[in-house]
């Protein structure tokens, strides 16, 4: 009773509570699924509202309809990019896997992706799912939390404001969907660089033998054999990278 009491008389402060971490829940990997229901996301939005409510100063309510709706807009840009933040380095991983299926020649094996509502390459979602599987591992969804209790601490309601030290930030961290697809997919891209070297010169010296069906069926081995390889790497290589996310993530915050 005394916690709706609470709630009722800081309605302007939880409204505005409740609407970041909306946005963040909504933009964030795993919990803003496609596939995870959404009175399930409004639900834990709600849950983690009313927890961090209490912990944020007194908001009053603006005037007038101007400044309420520039204000929620603010809250809803707060969470859209550090949520977008958090979801280019998924982004940048599923893309190296998209890279070295291609390289492969099994780019037309692809599969229906629910959790963002697109086709992708069979080899794209085994790495996604991987990724996912190692964020969970390392607390990420739970580091996610902990990134909008931050935000509320560097960001008080009505605190956001665009700046182009923000914008740079964020221009970084999109680079960096292109800089993870191509150090992801490097040991397979590489291997199979010198893999068709060979084939062309077999091609030029044994004209005789039918290198398409042949180079087909090597281009593949090799390349799940390389894969299968950089595995044990792939977990330590991803672990560092999210580390680092994080603190990109905290600087966005900052910069805000």
């Amino acid at each position: 009773m005394e916690f709706t009491r609470y709630i009722l008389q800081n309605s302007p402060t939880f409204l505005f509570v409740l609407t970041r971490t909306t946005a963040i829940i909504f933009g964030a990997p795993i919990f803003g699924a496609f596939n995870v229901p959404m009175q399930v996301k409004l639900a834990l939005s709600f849950l983690i509202a009313l927890i961090l409510a209490p912990m944020t100063p007194f908001v009053p309510m603006p005037e007038t309809m101007t400044g309420l709706v520039v204000s929620m807009g603010g809250e809803i840009l707060i969470g859209a990019f550090i949520g977008l933040a958090i979801k280019f380095v998924f982004t940048g991983v599923e893309f190296a896997g998209q890279i070295a299926s291609f390289q492969m020649g099994i780019g037309m094996a692809s599969a229906y992706d629910p959790i963002n509502s697109a086709q992708v390459t069979v080899l794209g979602k085994m790495m996604s799912i991987l990724s996912l599987l190692i964020f969970l591992s390392v607390n990420g969804h739970l580091m996610v939390i902990m990134a909008l209790k931050k935000s509320f601490d560097a960001i008080p309601p009505y605190g956001f404001h665009l700046s182009g030290e923000l914008m740079e930030s964020f221009i970084v961290f999109s680079r960096e969907v292109f800089i993870l697809a191509v150090k992801f997919s490097a040991p397979v891209v590489a291997i199979l660089v010198f893999v068709n070297v060979a084939l062309g010169i077999m091609a030029r010296t044994v004209p005789q033998l039918n290198m398409f069906a042949i180079g087909f069926a090597i281009t593949i081995t090799v390349g799940f054999i390389m894969l299968a390889l950089s595995l044990p790497v792939f977990e330590t290589a991803l672990i560092s990278v999210y580390d680092r996310m994080w603190q990109g993530v905290f600087n966005l915050i900052r910069v805000m």
